[in-house]
């Protein structure tokens, strides 16, 4: 076996029944910008740290008609009721509590008041605006909407009057929501505030997806994730398409013991954007975490043979042939990625890596072959004896071959990690343990201090 052992140890290379030769390399698989270093070939999962999310872009259009004072004007006609007409004076006045006393004692009288109603809901919708505390505002947010309902209810011909009401408040309730998101940049607590206004605005609006998006992103910066989960839902419900939405709900979902419903909604997103490698990406990760790893398989190989000249796709698809043992095939997948991306550093890495897993299997079979022969010597032929120990010495050169042939990938790999300045640290390992393998003391030597195999 190669390795340190302790203080003053030496490296050494072994030539035959050895059964504890080598480890399998993890090769790196999945590559996508927010991966960094080297990953097992195990279920991984691709969390995105909360970052300063900008909202600008999740604007409603019809935010522009946040000053047309139209939109609040209502029905101000006379009214029968002297306490509706006190009421409108009072809103004139911005006297919202004596406004809202005349217009209980007009309900009093006739509970089926739908001017009273919808001016209520006005009434309230100018206190929640006027109002700086946020469980206050939204008290009044939640009672006007109430009130705006009542009068719909019974008299639809105020549903003109009351949809632009609602229009109003939410283009309102929105611009505190962004206020609030934008003090966040400085005071991560105001991201929750800004999250709650932001929820509000889609109970307001429960057509509008970008009110729960931006809700759910500012959960997500307020390190509240946990909380994100319904709005990116609710967002889905409302008819929100963008691809972001699927990836973090996915990512929230896996963290959530909830990775089969991460598939289910990563194959709906794979759907709609065929071309989103990130999507992709993510789908393939999250068939690991459950293990469907046929699936990812079959997606794979489809989109190498739509996209035969996209080097990530081979990578990826060969990557996880490594995965489950189909290791020709994967060197194919991989050798074809670095003639399209000469400077492929990962796919190098993983050509080596596949070489060295071959060498970790073949090993196995020296053990068992070894085995074989200690149990069985004394009841064996001279003849069988030598049979047996020339079959253990073809795989003992198969191995070395193995490992001879993950040589040349892997300093190539080395060069170009170092060229680009990441950690070598994985691939100096992988090296020594070739180096060592094949008798290449040297340079086994030569890479023990990057490998971490210097001696104290």
């Amino acid at each position: 076996m190669v390795e340190k052992r302790g203080s003053g140890a030496s490296f050494r290379a072994t030539n035959r029944r050895v059964s504890k030769c080598c480890q399998t390399i993890p090769g790196l698989i999945l590559s996508v910008p927010a991966f960094t270093g080297f990953r097992r070939f195990s279920a991984l999962l691709l969390m995105y740290p909360p970052a300063k999310m900008d909202v600008m872009n999740r604007f409603p259009l019809f935010l522009s008609l946040i000053f047309a004072a139209f939109l609040i004007a209502g029905a101000d006609g006379c009214s029968s009721d002297p306490n509706v007409e006190g009421a409108k004076l009072d809103l004139r006045n911005q006297d919202y509590d004596r406004a809202l006393g005349n217009l209980e004692t007009a309900l009093e009288n006739n509970p089926q008041n739908a001017e009273a109603y919808e001016l209520k809901g006005r009434v309230l919708s100018e206190k929640a605006f006027a109002t700086q505390d946020q469980d206050e505002h939204i008290a009044a947010i939640n009672e006007m909407l109430e009130a705006f309902e009542r009068a719909v209810e019974y008299d639809p011909t105020y549903q003109e009057s009351v949809t632009n009401a609602l229009r109003f408040a939410f283009a309102n309730e929105f611009q505190r929501g962004i206020q609030a998101f934008n003090r966040g940049r400085n005071d991560d607590s105001e991201f929750v505030v800004a999250a709650r206004y932001f929820n509000t605005a889609g109970v307001i609006q429960p057509d509008s997806s970008g009110a729960f998006v931006n809700e759910a992103y500012a959960y997500m910066n307020g390190g509240q994730p946990e909380n994100a989960v319904e709005p990116f839902e609710n967002a889905l419900e409302a008819g929100d398409t963008e691809p972001e939405t699927y990836r973090f709900l996915a990512q929230l979902y896996q963290t959530s013991d909830r990775s089969d419903e991460a598939v289910a909604l990563l194959e709906k997103g794979a759907s709609m954007y065929p071309d989103n490698v990130d999507i992709q990406t993510e789908l393939l990760n999250a068939y690991q975490i459950t293990g469907q790893i046929d699936k990812a398989l079959d997606r794979y190989k489809a989109a190498v043979d739509r996209d035969p000249e996209n080097a990530l796709f081979r990578y990826n698809f060969g990557s996880l042939l490594i995965q489950v043992g189909q290791y020709g095939e994967a060197l194919a997948q991989l050798e074809q990625a670095v003639v399209i991306d000469p400077e492929y550093s990962s796919a190098f890495y993983n050509i080596g890596a596949a070489h060295i897993n071959q060498a970790v299997d073949v090993n196995a079979e020296i053990s068992d072959l070894d085995d074989n022969l200690r149990a069985n010597r004394d009841a064996m032929s001279s003849e069988e004896v030598e049979a047996a120990e020339a079959a253990i010495d073809a795989k003992v050169e198969e191995r070395r071959m193995h490992f001879q042939a993950a040589i040349q990938p892997l300093e190539t790999a080395k060069s170009l990690f170092e060229a680009s300045g990441e950690d070598v640290g994985d691939v100096c390992r992988a090296l020594y343990q070739s180096y060592a393998q094949t008798n290449q003391t040297d340079k086994a030597q030569s890479v023990a201090a990057c490998a971490g195999y210097e001696d104290n």
